[in-house]
């Protein structure tokens, strides 16, 4: 075991509003204080007139702050003595809301200890203030709420940043007392949360040990705010400080199975958790059939209320005190209740009763062998073709006949054979599958987090046919590799595409678009330029599908001056009301054949990106490492999804068939507007001649 590092995190909000809160002597002063007294400092409230004051007492030869975003007011800082940055990015925590507050964001690194090797994640945050304290407010009920959607996607980042297996640190400005409410609970994802601050705190720092990494908390200070008795700080928040020590341990080699040993099968009733944001309590057999739903869905699902909850919420009469009950979210719901019942549970959608329950899906595993009365109650109901409420109205919706019983030993045995066969494609609309069925490696797309030498030859070997590189996000971000990466591409004649991550606000649409084509070396021959559409940072769906065309209209005429066609390709997971003639680009990476989701209006996408360089079937490229690789849809042939000069068509480009009846190839329900237009146009002329033929009356 190595030697532990000794670190000092510090949280400080350094107050910036009202604006003459501080004076500039007052927040350098408070700056000074906290880089003297910590490795790795998490800000807040650093308003930009506060920049130049942090640049002083954080001198860039010894520190690095990281802000991400020209308006982010939450930094990192950290000692370059101590700590390389790997990766970094910055995502919406609370749109602007006037009067309330500015845009807030979520910051993040990933950090590598110079000292251990260990790489690490850190967490920064500031929550909206005024929705849990005694303090009367007129929206008090809106910043509830947006607190509780804040503190929810919170906790579904740091659990994927734990199912990494590295230690995690993060903190910040939560503006609820951790007496009061953990913000993380007790663990996350099998890891326990140590909080390394006083219960009266709102300002919190936290730490969740990584898989051969740990932390243990030393000591913990506090350097009062200006309200307190003895002040040590002028901002009315004080700064807080944890000395931890992080132990990392070498991994022990891993005894690789031999033919004759298996695995032990779970014992069916046996207490695990599962729920992709904030897993609940079940047992592994009901487990097993959640996981079969999720592989037929094509999605995780959200467990809203687990099993043996004794009393946990008076509404659900008794029905959750045992096991095999579940309540799920209600989005999806005629899928989901048709998916379940054909696995074998008895389930319902509940629209929402108000001041009794929100809408939700409850699921109850047929004959599971520990359900409570009124669990078996209304195995009963549902049997008898009833809704299983007090009401015991009738229950309309499509149920499988016979009623299948889920068996789990079957369901263990199916999952520990590789020799299984893969789920079913589904089918859109007997047009072929919805996506691309088979996992190949096609192409790959990179960023600054891939900042390696890289084997083309290698990579093209393996099957790589194109490859995107990211060139901007927002109006601020250029990526430091994007242009050596297209040189490399075109050197080794693979076809390269330019990407942009979208940071969408409700006017800046064109802007991001003109900022993207300022830096993207975009030619004939190249692939598509691609909008990552991953942020809806705020957005409603509707102001989502506008912020959408406007910047897939503002590319397509640049394209078309310059005498090139090609219209972006999309890659969200996010419904639209739109598809502007686009391909869909789709994301889902798992182990096993889990299918991913096509978003609206599109039917099928003429990309998956299926692997992330850690889940899926490819996990590394040769020559280049963990990276993100697709595969494109069989019916879609490369020129369709490549910039072509303007006159010529797919087809002479590459030799391939173009899109014909004005359909994309992977995606019949989209049509070309420009070939519908022709078309009307042609029928309307038909139509006049047929009228002019007619005698008069």
């Amino acid at each position: 075991m190595s030697t532990p590092a000794l670190l000092r995190v510090v949280t400080a909000n350094v107050q910036s509003f009202p604006v003459d809160a501080l004076s500039s002597a007052q927040a350098l002063e408070d700056l000074r204080r906290n880089a003297e007294i910590g490795d790795l400092v998490l800000l807040q409230e650093i308003a930009s007139r506060y920049r130049p004051l942090v640049a002083e007492a954080f001198p860039a030869p010894e520190w690095q702050v990281y802000y991400g975003r020209p308006d982010n007011q939450t930094p990192i800082a950290f000692r370059r003595s101590l700590f390389a940055k790997d990766a970094g990015e910055v995502t919406l925590l609370h749109p602007a809301v006037p009067g309330r507050h500015a845009r807030r964001y979520t910051t993040y690194l990933r950090l590598r200890h110079r000292g251990t090797g260990c790489e690490m994640h850190v967490v920064n945050l500031h929550l909206v203030a005024g929705a849990w304290n005694d303090t009367p407010l007129p929206d008090k009920d809106d910043r509830a709420r947006e607190w509780n959607e804040g503190i929810a996607g919170h906790r579904a980042l740091v659990a994927r940043l734990v199912g990494t297996g590295l230690p995690v640190v993060g903190g910040g400005d939560y503006n609820r007392q951790l007496r009061r409410y953990r913000p993380l609970g007790t663990e996350v994802d099998g890891q326990r949360v140590r909080y390394a601050v006083a219960p009266g705190s709102i300002d919190l720092i936290w730490l969740l040990d990584g898989q051969g990494a740990h932390w243990r908390v030393r000591a913990t200070l506090t350097y009062p705010g200006r309200d307190d008795e003895n002040p040590q700080r002028h901002s009315d928040h004080g700064a807080r400080v944890a000395e931890v020590a992080l132990t990392v341990s070498p991994r022990p080699p891993v005894a690789e199975p031999t033919p004759e040993e298996e695995t032990p099968m779970k014992q069916p009733f046996g207490r695990t958790t599962y729920g992709d944001v904030r897993p609940k309590t079940v047992d592994w057999k009901t487990r097993a059939a959640l996981e079969e739903a999720e592989r037929r869905l094509g999605y995780r699902l959200t467990v809203v209320q687990g099993s043996y909850n004794a009393g946990g919420v008076r509404q659900s009469a008794g029905t959750h005190d045992g096991g095999g009950v579940v309540d799920l979210l209600a989005w999806d719901w005629k899928r989901k209740v048709r998916v379940l019942r054909t696995i074998g549970f008895a389930a319902w959608y509940r629209p929402a009763v108000p001041g009794l329950w929100g809408a939700h899906i409850h699921a109850v595993l047929v004959d599971h062998g520990r359900l409570s009365p009124s669990a078996a109650a209304q195995v009963a109901a549902y049997r008898a073709g009833r809704d299983g409420l007090k009401g015991n109205r009738a229950d309309t919706f499509w149920r499988p006949d016979p009623i299948p019983v889920f068996d789990y030993a079957a369901s263990q045995r199916t999952a520990s054979d590789p020799a299984q066969p893969p789920v079913p494609v589904p089918q859109s609309n007997g047009t072929g599958p919805a996506f691309p069925p088979r996992r190949d490696l096609d192409g790959i797309d990179t960023s600054h987090f891939q900042q390696g030498r890289l084997d083309l030859r290698a990579a093209q070997a393996a099957g790589l046919q194109w490859w995107y590189a990211k060139a901007t996000e927002g109006t601020t971000f250029v990526d430091p590799t994007y242009t050596k990466r297209v040189r490399q591409a075109r050197r080794a004649g693979i076809p390269v595409g330019a990407y942009h991550f979208a940071r969408p606000d409700r006017g800046d649409a064109p802007e991001e678009a003109r900022f993207f084509l300022a830096t993207a070396d975009i030619r004939a021959g190249d692939m598509l330029p691609m909008l990552d559409l991953e942020s809806t940072e705020g957005l409603s769906s509707r102001e989502l599908t506008r912020w959408t065309g406007a910047w897939v209209r503002t590319v397509t005429r640049h394209l078309a001056g310059r005498g090139l066609v090609g219209k972006p390709i999309i890659y969200t997971p996010f419904d639209l009301e739109d598809g502007f003639g686009c391909y869909c680009w789709v994301a889902r990476y798992s182990d096993d054949f889990r299918a991913p989701r096509v978003p609206r209006p599109w039917q099928r996408a003429a990309v998956w990106q299926h692997s992330n360089g850690r889940y899926g079937p490819v996990k590394q490229v040769p020559g280049v490492g963990a990276v993100d690789v697709n595969a494109v849809h069989p019916d879609v042939p490369l020129a369709a999804l490549q910039v072509r000069p303007a006159g010529a068509t797919a087809q002479q480009q590459n030799g391939g068939p173009p899109p014909t009846n004005g359909q994309h190839p992977a995606d019949p329900g989209a049509s070309d507007p420009l070939a519908v237009r022709a078309a009307l146009v042609t029928a309307a002329r038909s139509i006049e001649a047929a009228l002019a033929g007619l005698p008069e009356r």
